[in-house]
């Protein structure tokens, strides 16, 4: 037989490169070939071909001369990156761990060139010698909210345009936040850079991307629904390009559209930095295509990753152990004089038709379930997750469940007292969490007396919402700020409060834990109070507990020195059980 020739692609998961044949029939003599040449690298059939592993597609380099590899541009850059990545990754992360045990001070030769740095604390010197090492390919930048990831890429980016090493940016960040990014870099650096954001019509967009700044932001919508535009920009530029994904906890998962595309326009880019102060906010897994985006998948390659959660975390967590390279600094530690929060948790009762309409819809679901096998559970599982949801809803406000509903609602009874106490009473700000839009209108109507600030999905103009965060934070009449976690929960600056107080959440812990970051933050000078309203007796309960759980799974995979604060009820709890062992003691 002569020479194969056969076409080489990425896979569509991105994990490896396939190797077709373009005459079928020669399929297993390529596999032959192949196996025989690559040995011990294992070759994997694949329905239109042989499949390889991304971290041995290097190998088809050395391929016998039987084969005649027809390489596609993305195959080959795909090859090429974690060759590179590979040969590098061991020095890169020795020489990322020399530099976050060094003293600040030590480091500041190798930020000869950043202008304005003694602007920066000591620990953002730090992580900018970091990210800029000469040979880099990026970095998990984790640092805790608050700590200033923001103002450390900005000097980062400014460092490697300094010493040549790059000359572009493209910033994808939520929608919430990416008309923050001129404006920062602006405070930081002036007009030194042309910052765009890529905004309106298609046609605008498009106009933007080719105009060339030297920044471009961008939302993760827009990054998968113009993705072409985007890579064709990066692939001018190649490796003087940085990528920078904000919160890059919104491209956790492969199987969503937005992970991939920033997966491929990663390809393109000579850097990547992840900036996320809560990576894993669900489960330790969250964090596997973060480190993905910056190292081409290197720390995880090799890794089987259990569907047991609790090995999952310890196989993950081990993995990041050995070769993960990433920086995190806690704001206990860089921000000492920050200080402490305090959280309490209010028990209301249902008020008698909210308890009526909660009972009922439980004993309809426990009566369901009861009639059903496993088998029908996992078949209507959205169905029955969606039913649990509405027990919440009916907590926060029947309204959204039930028309006619006309009771006063247990919560809203609550916020009565309390907003009247703070902002009546002591003039204090407060930022008023809730996750359902019904209960946002009931709360917004019934507090209209305070005028309030409103930050929520129905808030759609970025001007709006901006105008939103500065009137409560500069006006001192605007003492309310009403909002979503689930929009508002991450990026914005709300320190002029020290008060939040949650009327519902969200049962996506990033929302939570996001949300709380928002008046404990730089600047602030207060004890901030964190108020948690919970119908007693209710699922609310149980959804709570398991926010508070996935915020320790999350500190622990990450070796975060875990500080926990007594509550009312954990003392109680265990003044309880100590005086329930000392009358069984006593009995005996």
């Amino acid at each position: 037989m002569g020479r194969i020739i056969a076409d080489v692609r990425v896979s569509e998961r991105l994990e490896g490169v396939v190797v077709t044949p373009r005459q079928y029939h020669e399929t297993h003599q390529l596999m032959i070939w192949l196996a025989e040449s690559l040995h011990p690298i294992r070759v994997h059939r694949h329905a239109d071909g042989a499949w390889l592993t991304a971290f041995d597609v290097d190998a088809l380099f050395q391929v016998p001369a039987e084969v005649d590899l027809r390489w596609n541009v993305d195959a080959r850059r795909f090859a090429e990156n974690r060759l590179r990545v590979k040969r590098i990754h061991s020095d890169i992360r020795s020489q990322v761990e020399r530099i976050t045990a060094a003293d600040p001070e030590a480091i500041r030769p190798q930020l000869a060139g950043s202008l304005g740095v003694d602007q920066l604390d000591s620990h953002q010197r730090i992580n900018v010698a970091a990210m800029t090492l000469p040979e880099s390919f990026g970095l998990c930048v984790f640092d805790e909210q608050g700590a200033g990831k923001t103002v450390t890429l900005i000097f980062a980016f400014d460092l490697l345009v300094a010493r040549d090493l790059a000359d572009f940016a493209l910033i994808v960040a939520p929608k919430s936040m990416v008309s923050e990014w001129p404006a920062d870099f602006f405070k930081f650096k002036k007009d030194l850079y042309s910052v765009a954001t890529v905004t309106g019509s298609r046609r605008n967009k498009r106009l933007t991307i080719s105009s060339r700044p030297d920044v471009l932001v961008t939302n993760f919508e827009t990054a998968v629904a113009m993705e072409d535009e985007f890579r064709s920009v990066l692939r001018q530029r190649m490796d003087r390009s940085i990528l920078v994904v904000d919160e890059s906890f919104y491209a956790k998962n492969l199987d969503a559209q937005r992970t991939r595309s920033i997966r491929r326009l990663r390809e393109w880019c000579g850097r990547a930095f992840v900036l996320c102060g809560t990576p894993a906010p669900n489960t330790a897994e969250d964090l596997v295509q973060q480190f993905n985006i910056v190292d081409f998948g290197f720390t995880f390659s090799g890794t089987s990753i259990p569907k047991d959660p609790l090995k999952k975390q310890t196989t993950i967590q081990t993995a990041i152990k050995a070769q993960g390279i990433y920086v995190r600094h806690l704001k206990s530690d860089v921000l000492p004089a920050l200080p402490a929060k305090r959280f309490h948790r209010i028990r209301v009762a249902l008020q008698p038709k909210q308890r009526e309409l909660y009972e009922a819809a439980l004993k309809d679901l426990i009566s369901d379930l009861s009639r059903i096998d496993e088998t029908a559970f996992r078949r209507n599982l959205t169905t029955y997750l969606a039913r649990r949801s509405l027990l919440l809803q009916i907590c926060s406000h029947p309204r959204s469940v039930v028309q006619g509903y006309n009771e006063v609602p247990a919560k809203l009874q609550a916020l009565d007292s309390l907003l009247d106490d703070l902002l009546t009473t002591k003039k204090e700000k407060v930022v008023l969490w809730s996750f359902y839009t019904a209960s946002i209108e009931a709360i917004v109507q019934r507090f209209s007396r305070f005028k309030p600030a409103r930050y929520d999905g129905t808030v759609i103009e970025i001007s709006e919402r901006r105008n939103a965060v500065k009137k409560f934070q500069e006006d001192d009449e605007t003492l309310l700020f009403i909002a979503n976690p689930a929009a508002a929960g991450a990026g914005l600056t709300l320190h002029r409060a020290r008060f939040a107080i949650y009327e519902s959440m969200s049962n996506q812990a990033a929302h939570y834990l996001q949300s709380i970051d928002r008046i404990h933050r730089r600047g602030q000078t207060r004890e901030t109070e964190y108020i948690i309203l919970l119908c007693d007796g209710s699922l609310e309960i149980t959804e709570y507990e398991r926010l508070i759980q996935k915020e320790k799974a999350s500190q622990e995979l990450l070796g975060d020195r875990i500080r926990e604060s007594p509550t009312r009820e954990s003392m109680l709890d265990e003044f309880l059980c100590s005086l329930r062992a000392l009358e069984n003691t006593t009995k005996t």
